[in-house]
């Protein structure tokens, strides 16, 4: 039995709870960007991102995750290591390029482009949500 949509309970969001929030969208440099993805894929493999590859298959919800399919693709000897290493990273820069896209369409998002993130966001939440 389905309920009546007027019947459901409100869902909880900070704004109809009165709780003051900000949009931060933390900016990094292309090039920076890029040596942080291949730092994160080299951790990655080597912690054994293939061999969970292994296990989750092919048929899982998370084989559709950025690496999955570059993973059982070397797997069954499509790929060589470097190639796997190599797309993993691509896909993962075009990833972050889509998120990067997605959130310029987000309204009230504030962009932050410095190199001491951590000042800003102070300023941030003194200037928009009134913190101290």
């Amino acid at each position: 039995m389905t309920q009546d949509v007027s019947e459901r309970p409100a869902r909880i969001s900070l704004p109809r709870e009165g709780i003051p929030f900000a949009k931060v969208f933390i900016d990094v440099d292309d090039a920076t960007l890029a040596q942080r993805i291949a730092a994160r894929v080299d951790a990655m493999l080597a912690a054994g991102f293939v061999d969970e590859a292994e296990r989750v298959g092919p048929g899982a919800v998370a084989a559709s995750a950025v690496g999955y399919l570059q993973a059982l693709a070397y797997l069954h000897g499509w790929a060589t290591f470097a190639e796997l290493r190599s797309t993993i990273a691509r896909a993962t820069r075009q990833y972050a390029k889509r998120q990067r896209t997605w959130f310029r369409s987000e309204p009230q998002t504030t962009w932050l482009r410095s190199s001491d993130v951590r000042l800003d966001i102070e300023n941030l939440a003194r200037e928009k949500l009134g913190w101290a």
